[in-house]
Protein backbone atom coordinates (compact mmCIF):
# COMPACT_ATOMS: atom_id res chain seq x y z
CA UNK A 1 0.00 0.00 0.00
CA UNK A 2 1.18 3.04 -0.75
CA UNK A 3 2.99 5.42 2.19
CA UNK A 4 1.43 8.93 3.04
CA UNK A 5 2.61 9.78 6.79
CA UNK A 6 1.51 13.72 6.37
CA UNK A 7 -2.04 11.90 6.02
CA UNK A 8 -4.85 9.50 8.12
CA UNK A 9 -5.05 6.05 6.81
CA UNK A 10 -8.55 5.30 7.14
CA UNK A 11 -8.29 1.59 6.22
CA UNK A 12 -11.48 0.33 3.36
CA UNK A 13 -12.44 3.39 0.91
CA UNK A 14 -15.93 4.68 0.51
CA UNK A 15 -18.19 4.37 -2.54
CA UNK A 16 -16.79 6.50 -5.38
CA UNK A 17 -17.60 9.84 -5.33
CA UNK A 18 -20.51 10.27 -7.98
CA UNK A 19 -21.32 13.48 -10.08
CA UNK A 20 -25.05 12.64 -9.46
CA UNK A 21 -24.85 11.03 -6.23
CA UNK A 22 -27.50 12.07 -3.80
CA UNK A 23 -24.97 13.17 -0.50
CA UNK A 24 -25.65 14.94 2.77
CA UNK A 25 -23.68 16.24 5.61
CA UNK A 26 -21.01 13.45 7.12
CA UNK A 27 -21.62 11.67 4.09
CA UNK A 28 -17.78 9.68 2.83
CA UNK A 29 -16.66 9.41 -0.40
CA UNK A 30 -13.80 8.47 -2.49
CA UNK A 31 -11.45 10.33 -4.96
CA UNK A 32 -8.36 9.32 -6.36
CA UNK A 33 -7.68 7.14 -3.41
CA UNK A 34 -8.49 10.27 -0.99
CA UNK A 35 -11.09 9.95 1.40
CA UNK A 36 -13.33 13.36 1.77
CA UNK A 37 -16.25 14.26 4.04
CA UNK A 38 -18.90 16.02 2.91
CA UNK A 39 -19.53 19.68 5.33
CA UNK A 40 -22.67 19.70 7.33
CA UNK A 41 -22.44 23.43 6.77
CA UNK A 42 -22.54 23.42 2.97
CA UNK A 43 -23.91 19.95 2.47
CA UNK A 44 -26.12 21.19 -0.26
CA UNK A 45 -23.00 22.06 -2.51
CA UNK A 46 -22.05 18.13 -2.26
CA UNK A 47 -24.59 17.54 -4.67
CA UNK A 48 -23.14 19.84 -7.38
CA UNK A 49 -20.65 18.17 -10.06
CA UNK A 50 -19.19 22.31 -9.93
CA UNK A 51 -17.59 21.34 -6.30
CA UNK A 52 -16.95 18.07 -6.68
CA UNK A 53 -13.85 17.23 -4.42
CA UNK A 54 -10.59 17.49 -4.95
CA UNK A 55 -11.42 20.72 -7.18
CA UNK A 56 -10.91 24.62 -6.19
CA UNK A 57 -14.86 25.00 -5.70
CA UNK A 58 -15.01 21.68 -4.16
CA UNK A 59 -13.05 22.66 -0.78
CA UNK A 60 -17.01 24.94 -0.07
CA UNK A 61 -18.42 21.45 0.18
CA UNK A 62 -16.14 18.57 0.94
CA UNK A 63 -13.23 18.09 3.83
CA UNK A 64 -10.08 15.85 2.97
CA UNK A 65 -10.09 13.40 5.76
CA UNK A 66 -6.81 10.99 4.68
CA UNK A 67 -6.42 8.77 2.43
CA UNK A 68 -7.52 4.84 2.25
CA UNK A 69 -7.04 1.43 0.34
CA UNK A 70 -9.20 -1.51 -0.64
CA UNK A 71 -12.70 -1.44 -0.03
CA UNK A 72 -14.91 -1.44 3.08
CA UNK A 73 -16.36 -4.38 4.39
CA UNK A 74 -19.81 -4.83 2.41
CA UNK A 75 -22.99 -4.32 4.12
CA UNK A 76 -25.74 -5.76 2.10
CA UNK A 77 -25.17 -5.89 -1.82
CA UNK A 78 -26.52 -3.66 -3.92
CA UNK A 79 -29.45 -4.00 -5.55
CA UNK A 80 -31.67 -2.80 -8.36
CA UNK A 81 -34.79 -2.14 -7.42
CA UNK A 82 -36.86 -1.69 -10.80
CA UNK A 83 -40.44 -0.49 -10.86
CA UNK A 84 -40.89 -4.02 -12.59
CA UNK A 85 -38.32 -6.48 -11.37
CA UNK A 86 -36.09 -7.76 -13.84
CA UNK A 87 -33.19 -6.85 -15.38
CA UNK A 88 -33.34 -3.79 -18.33
CA UNK A 89 -31.78 -4.08 -21.66
CA UNK A 90 -28.61 -5.09 -22.70
CA UNK A 91 -26.20 -2.28 -23.26
CA UNK A 92 -25.46 -1.88 -27.14
CA UNK A 93 -22.33 0.26 -28.27
CA UNK A 94 -23.35 3.64 -30.00
CA UNK A 95 -26.62 3.77 -28.87
CA UNK A 96 -27.24 6.91 -27.61
CA UNK A 97 -28.39 6.77 -23.79
CA UNK A 98 -29.64 9.86 -21.77
CA UNK A 99 -28.84 10.89 -18.41
CA UNK A 100 -31.22 8.29 -15.93
CA UNK A 101 -31.42 5.17 -18.41
CA UNK A 102 -30.25 1.86 -17.29
CA UNK A 103 -28.81 -1.00 -19.24
CA UNK A 104 -27.67 -4.50 -18.01
CA UNK A 105 -24.46 -6.26 -18.42
CA UNK A 106 -25.19 -9.91 -17.85
CA UNK A 107 -26.92 -9.32 -14.77
CA UNK A 108 -25.64 -6.19 -13.21
CA UNK A 109 -27.36 -2.64 -13.82
CA UNK A 110 -25.93 0.15 -14.69
CA UNK A 111 -27.01 3.83 -14.64
CA UNK A 112 -26.01 6.61 -17.29
CA UNK A 113 -24.89 9.90 -15.40
CA UNK A 114 -26.72 12.70 -16.57
CA UNK A 115 -23.34 14.93 -16.11
CA UNK A 116 -21.28 12.92 -18.40
CA UNK A 117 -24.60 11.50 -20.86
CA UNK A 118 -22.35 12.10 -23.74
CA UNK A 119 -19.98 9.44 -22.75
CA UNK A 120 -22.03 6.78 -22.51
CA UNK A 121 -22.86 5.67 -25.97
CA UNK A 122 -18.86 5.24 -26.16
CA UNK A 123 -17.65 3.23 -22.37
CA UNK A 124 -18.64 -0.05 -21.86
CA UNK A 125 -20.32 -0.19 -18.31
CA UNK A 126 -18.06 -1.63 -15.94
CA UNK A 127 -14.91 -1.36 -18.19
CA UNK A 128 -13.37 1.83 -16.83
CA UNK A 129 -12.23 2.23 -13.57
CA UNK A 130 -14.01 4.54 -11.29
CA UNK A 131 -15.81 5.59 -14.63
CA UNK A 132 -17.86 8.82 -14.24
CA UNK A 133 -20.53 7.96 -17.16
CA UNK A 134 -22.16 4.49 -16.05
CA UNK A 135 -22.96 3.93 -12.61
CA UNK A 136 -23.27 0.61 -10.81
CA UNK A 137 -26.81 0.14 -9.70
CA UNK A 138 -26.22 -3.47 -8.55
CA UNK A 139 -27.49 -6.78 -10.22
CA UNK A 140 -30.79 -8.27 -11.26
CA UNK A 141 -32.39 -11.21 -12.76
CA UNK A 142 -34.65 -11.97 -15.70
CA UNK A 143 -35.93 -9.40 -17.95
CA UNK A 144 -38.43 -6.25 -16.96
CA UNK A 145 -41.54 -7.49 -17.44
CA UNK A 146 -42.99 -5.96 -20.97
CA UNK A 147 -46.00 -3.52 -20.97
CA UNK A 148 -48.22 -3.09 -24.03
CA UNK A 149 -46.39 -1.64 -26.48
CA UNK A 150 -47.51 1.67 -27.72
CA UNK A 151 -50.63 1.53 -30.77
CA UNK A 152 -52.64 3.90 -33.00
CA UNK A 153 -55.74 4.31 -32.76
CA UNK A 154 -57.44 6.37 -35.65
CA UNK A 155 -60.78 7.27 -36.13
CA UNK A 156 -60.61 4.57 -39.09
CA UNK A 157 -59.29 1.69 -38.34
CA UNK A 158 -55.70 1.42 -40.45
CA UNK A 159 -52.59 3.31 -41.44
CA UNK A 160 -52.87 7.17 -42.02
CA UNK A 161 -51.38 8.60 -45.65
CA UNK A 162 -47.85 8.09 -45.61
CA UNK A 163 -45.44 11.11 -45.08
CA UNK A 164 -44.54 13.52 -48.25
CA UNK A 165 -41.89 15.97 -47.40
CA UNK A 166 -43.46 19.53 -48.29
CA UNK A 167 -46.50 18.70 -47.50
CA UNK A 168 -47.94 21.26 -44.90
CA UNK A 169 -48.67 19.41 -41.46
CA UNK A 170 -50.64 20.89 -39.02
CA UNK A 171 -50.09 20.26 -35.01
CA UNK A 172 -51.98 16.71 -34.34
CA UNK A 173 -51.21 15.30 -38.17
CA UNK A 174 -50.85 11.66 -38.30
CA UNK A 175 -48.47 9.74 -40.82
CA UNK A 176 -47.00 6.90 -41.66
CA UNK A 177 -43.38 5.91 -42.44
CA UNK A 178 -43.99 2.20 -43.08
CA UNK A 179 -46.07 0.74 -40.63
CA UNK A 180 -44.85 3.50 -37.67
CA UNK A 181 -47.27 5.97 -37.12
CA UNK A 182 -45.76 9.63 -36.38
CA UNK A 183 -47.84 12.68 -35.06
CA UNK A 184 -46.99 16.35 -35.67
CA UNK A 185 -46.26 18.16 -32.84
CA UNK A 186 -48.14 21.41 -32.51
CA UNK A 187 -45.13 23.33 -30.72
CA UNK A 188 -43.14 22.47 -33.39
CA UNK A 189 -45.73 21.92 -36.32
CA UNK A 190 -43.21 24.36 -38.84
CA UNK A 191 -40.68 21.84 -38.77
CA UNK A 192 -43.18 19.13 -39.81
CA UNK A 193 -43.49 19.52 -43.33
CA UNK A 194 -39.46 19.15 -43.58
CA UNK A 195 -38.03 16.70 -41.31
CA UNK A 196 -38.94 12.81 -42.25
CA UNK A 197 -40.34 11.64 -39.04
CA UNK A 198 -38.10 9.03 -37.23
CA UNK A 199 -34.64 10.05 -38.87
CA UNK A 200 -33.50 12.43 -36.01
CA UNK A 201 -32.92 11.46 -32.76
CA UNK A 202 -35.11 13.15 -30.28
CA UNK A 203 -37.29 14.91 -32.59
CA UNK A 204 -39.58 17.67 -31.46
CA UNK A 205 -41.60 17.69 -34.42
CA UNK A 206 -42.95 14.27 -34.70
CA UNK A 207 -43.63 12.07 -32.03
CA UNK A 208 -43.99 8.58 -32.65
CA UNK A 209 -47.15 7.17 -31.48
CA UNK A 210 -47.19 3.15 -32.36
CA UNK A 211 -47.57 0.51 -35.11
CA UNK A 212 -50.30 0.33 -37.55
CA UNK A 213 -51.77 -2.48 -40.01
CA UNK A 214 -53.60 -2.02 -42.90
CA UNK A 215 -54.96 1.15 -45.01
CA UNK A 216 -57.00 4.16 -44.00
CA UNK A 217 -61.00 3.43 -46.21
CA UNK A 218 -61.13 0.23 -48.10
CA UNK A 219 -58.97 -2.27 -46.89
CA UNK A 220 -57.01 -4.75 -47.78
CA UNK A 221 -53.70 -6.59 -46.85
CA UNK A 222 -50.49 -4.13 -45.81
CA UNK A 223 -48.09 -4.04 -48.81
CA UNK A 224 -44.69 -2.41 -50.08
CA UNK A 225 -44.61 -0.33 -52.32
CA UNK A 226 -40.82 0.01 -54.13
CA UNK A 227 -40.31 2.18 -56.92
CA UNK A 228 -40.35 -1.38 -59.30
CA UNK A 229 -42.68 -3.54 -58.10
CA UNK A 230 -41.91 -6.81 -56.06
CA UNK A 231 -39.20 -7.71 -54.06
CA UNK A 232 -36.13 -6.01 -53.04
CA UNK A 233 -32.83 -7.92 -52.86
CA UNK A 234 -32.45 -10.77 -50.63
CA UNK A 235 -30.45 -9.62 -47.13
CA UNK A 236 -27.35 -10.52 -46.93
CA UNK A 237 -24.53 -9.81 -44.03
CA UNK A 238 -22.29 -8.84 -46.30
CA UNK A 239 -23.38 -5.95 -47.88
CA UNK A 240 -23.57 -2.27 -45.93
CA UNK A 241 -27.01 -0.78 -45.36
CA UNK A 242 -28.08 2.47 -44.56
CA UNK A 243 -31.00 4.37 -43.68
CA UNK A 244 -34.32 3.56 -45.58
CA UNK A 245 -32.63 0.74 -47.50
CA UNK A 246 -35.11 -2.24 -47.96
CA UNK A 247 -34.72 -6.10 -48.36
CA UNK A 248 -36.68 -9.30 -48.34
CA UNK A 249 -36.63 -11.58 -45.43
CA UNK A 250 -36.95 -15.29 -45.94
CA UNK A 251 -38.55 -14.56 -49.35
CA UNK A 252 -42.20 -13.27 -48.13
CA UNK A 253 -41.44 -10.08 -45.75
CA UNK A 254 -39.57 -7.01 -46.30
CA UNK A 255 -38.04 -5.13 -43.81
CA UNK A 256 -36.52 -1.38 -44.17
CA UNK A 257 -33.47 -0.40 -42.01
CA UNK A 258 -34.63 2.58 -39.87
CA UNK A 259 -34.10 6.16 -40.60
CA UNK A 260 -32.81 7.35 -37.48
CA UNK A 261 -29.59 7.11 -35.38
CA UNK A 262 -30.26 3.30 -35.06
CA UNK A 263 -29.19 2.68 -38.64
CA UNK A 264 -25.69 2.15 -37.85
CA UNK A 265 -26.66 -1.02 -36.45
CA UNK A 266 -28.41 -2.23 -39.33
CA UNK A 267 -24.95 -3.64 -39.92
CA UNK A 268 -23.93 -4.32 -36.32
CA UNK A 269 -23.90 -8.50 -36.82
CA UNK A 270 -26.65 -11.28 -36.54
CA UNK A 271 -28.01 -9.99 -33.53
CA UNK A 272 -28.94 -6.96 -35.42
CA UNK A 273 -30.39 -9.07 -38.45
CA UNK A 274 -33.66 -8.40 -39.61
CA UNK A 275 -36.25 -11.00 -38.85
CA UNK A 276 -33.94 -13.07 -36.76
CA UNK A 277 -32.02 -11.44 -35.23
CA UNK A 278 -32.51 -11.22 -31.05
CA UNK A 279 -32.26 -7.05 -31.45
CA UNK A 280 -33.62 -7.33 -35.31
CA UNK A 281 -36.63 -4.79 -34.18
CA UNK A 282 -33.97 -1.73 -32.63
CA UNK A 283 -32.57 -1.63 -36.45
CA UNK A 284 -34.99 -3.06 -38.82
CA UNK A 285 -38.94 -2.26 -39.17
CA UNK A 286 -41.08 -4.90 -40.84
CA UNK A 287 -42.99 -3.55 -43.55
CA UNK A 288 -45.52 -6.24 -44.47
CA UNK A 289 -44.86 -8.32 -47.91
CA UNK A 290 -44.25 -7.28 -51.09
CA UNK A 291 -46.26 -7.33 -54.06
CA UNK A 292 -46.03 -6.81 -57.88
CA UNK A 293 -44.60 -8.76 -60.86
CA UNK A 294 -42.42 -10.38 -58.32
CA UNK A 295 -44.20 -11.85 -54.78
CA UNK A 296 -42.59 -11.94 -51.76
Amino acid sequence: SPTRPAEEFLGGCPEIYRASGDYGGGDKVTKESKVYRCRADNAAYCKEAAFAPGTVAGSLAWTEVGWCDGSLAPTASPTFDADAMGCPDEYVPGAEYAGGEKVAMGNLVYECAAEFAAFCPLRTPGEVPEDEAWVLMGPCTGTVAPTAGPTFDPDAPGCPPEFVAGTPYGGGDKVAVGTIVYECSAAASAHCPHRTPGELADDDAWTEVGPCTGTVGPTSSPTFDPDTPGCPDPYSPAIAYGKGDKVAVDGSRVSMCRRNYYAALCNAGPRYAPGTGLYSDVAWVSLGSSVGSLQC
